[in-house]
């Protein structure tokens, strides 16, 4: 890492802190803190153990009109001695003016590689271990309303990678980019519009996210590339209180893209039931829908679907080679005042299964 990334990476990681330390500091009376345990199992971890550690308070003078700031720390160990410590935080500013969010995120953790296509199979898959030290930061200030536009930066430092990674041209083996750890830097403008009546939990409203980085040794990438990313979502409340919510997301890229910065479906939030990055590439398009219905108490029910698909170029992409999902799901309502759940979903694919245990909604 150069000198000069260096100064931009301590440069941000200050705004971000001080912006925390300054929102808490700023009324602390009204600060609530919540902790809840967590434990879990994969091939990947065996048994693993921690907590999820949240915190909502108002980032300055309390008003009827100001939206809540909050944060999240998730803190995991396994018995492989692996761990993952991340934090997100949205802190709204002087009446909704300013809107500062982002993450920072330090994880140990193995997981498969299936390659770089729409089209891999199980017996692709190799296992990959590695370091990794991520960071976002949107910082954005009111346009009008709920329209809001700023500068959003991006780092990933990913190192001590066990496995090098390469593809197959003709004869021999091509280094596939950041196949042996990389690290990305990028910056460029972001516009959101928020109208949601709760970001952890939404029952009506709308929420778009659309940005454009780009990736340059100028300012400490060792890769030079652009990422576009679109993502809409919509909520409606049916009857009362059945929520029906839909997400379009797309993410573009072009240029000498890391191999963990590709687009990927899979995940807790993308195709639920597929292993995160079962496809992974270039460009990839995501529709989403789900339903929410409380039932008695602090209980509810969800049922999920979606479907989507991955491509090197916008010409590749093909209605024969989808992918979808659909599932089920509960949700356990953690923060009454709030209004926050703890989501436990199982999604299921033509080839594998999944269950998440989440704070917080998908989408």
């Amino acid at each position: 890492m150069t000198g000069v990334f260096r100064m931009f990476y301590i440069v941000f990681i200050g705004i971000i802190i001080g912006d925390a330390a300054i929102a808490i500091a700023s009324d602390s009376t009204k600060l609530k803190l919540g902790v809840l345990p967590s434990a879990f199992y994969t091939k990947e971890t065996r048994l693993g153990f921690g907590g999820i550690f949240c915190s909502y308070f108002d980032a300055g003078k309390h008003s009827d009109n100001n939206k809540r700031s909050s944060t999240q720390s998730y803190l995991f160990y396994t018995l492989n001695k692996q761990f993952s410590f991340e934090n997100d935080y949205r802190l709204w500013l002087r009446n909704n003016k300013y809107y500062l969010t982002g993450s920072v995120d330090f994880c140990r953790f193995p997981e498969f590689f299936y390659g770089i296509t729409n089209s891999s199979i199980e017996a692709d898959r190799v296992m990959i271990a590695f370091d990794m030290v991520r960071v976002q930061a949107k910082n954005l200030r009111q346009i009008k309303g709920n329209l809001y536009g700023g500068i959003y930066y991006q780092f990933q430092f990913l190192y001590n990678q066990d496995v090098s990674l390469t593809r197959k041209v003709a004869a021999m083996h091509e280094l596939i980019p950041g196949g042996m750890g990389y690290c990305a830097s990028g910056v460029g403008p972001i516009l959101i519009y928020d109208k949601r009546d709760n970001p952890l939990n939404p029952a009506k409203g709308a929420y778009m996210e659309t940005s454009l980085q780009f990736f340059d040794k100028l300012i400490g990438s060792e890769h030079k590339f652009t990422s576009y990313i679109l993502d809409l979502r919509k909520y409606n409340t049916l009857f009362k209180s059945l929520i029906w919510n839909s997400n379009f997301y797309v993410h573009l890229n072009s240029g000498e893209v890391p191999y963990r910065m590709l687009a990927a479906i899979g995940g807790p939030r993308f195709l639920r039931g597929y292993y995160r990055g079962r496809f992974r590439d270039n460009n990839m398009f995501v529709l989403q829908q789900e339903v929410r219905l409380p039932v008695f108490g602090p209980i509810g029910v969800a049922t999920f679907a979606g479907i989507g698909s991955v491509a090197h170029s916008l010409s590749a992409f093909s209605m024969n080679e989808m992918h979808y999902n659909y599932g089920l799901g509960l949700r356990i309502k953690v923060n009454k005042k709030e209004n926050t759940n703890l989501r436990i979903d199982y999604g299921i694919t033509k080839d594998s299964r999944g269950i998440y245990v989440v704070f917080a909604e998908a989408f």
